[in-house]
């Protein structure tokens, strides 16, 4: 475990990288069947390996029982201040989604062909130092995504 050194800024290794976007896969799960925001369900949290940060790109979706189906994708980054960012957070920043999506700024760039809005403004901040040395590796998959109902594909 790398400890920083007062004055320092605090490094989130890979393994913590990696337990975040475990963290927040597993977070985001429950909401795939229960809306996050209405109207928007949890379609997918894909990890986020092309950029320069560790990220993820979460994927939502009006649900079946809507007329307009729409679907909405975010880009949200996993480490604030050098920091692994809460899920928590992450699952509270998407939830005021019922007010409007102009709270997560301008478009980003592009997956599988479709707008991702920047979700940086979810992750402002900072928590406790990252401590997660000494712990094991959380189980479940570090992303899933839904290419047709009921068939998740899981990103290990």
């Amino acid at each position: 475990m790398e400890v920083p050194v007062p004055g320092d800024q605090p490094i989130c290794s890979p393994l913590c990288v990696s337990r975040a976007q475990r963290a927040v896969a597993a977070a985001l799960w429950h909401y795939t069947a229960a809306p996050l925001a209405k109207p928007y369900y949890v379609r997918g949290c894909v990890p986020d390996e092309d950029g320069d940060e560790a990220a993820v790109t979460v994927a939502l979706w009006t649900g079946p029982a809507a007329r307009e189906k729409r679907n909405l994708f975010f880009y949200v980054p996993l480490v604030s201040g050098g920091l692994p960012v809460p899920a928590v957070r992450v699952v509270a920043g998407l939830m005021r989604l019922s007010r409007g999506t102009y709270l997560f700024g301008v478009t980003g760039r592009r997956f599988d062909g479709k707008r991702v809005l920047n979700g940086s403004g979810l992750v402002v901040g900072r928590d406790a130092p990252c401590l997660c040395g000494g712990i094991g590796e959380r189980e479940g998959p570090r992303g899933f995504y839904y290419e047709r109902p009921g068939e998740p594909q899981r990103y290990g």
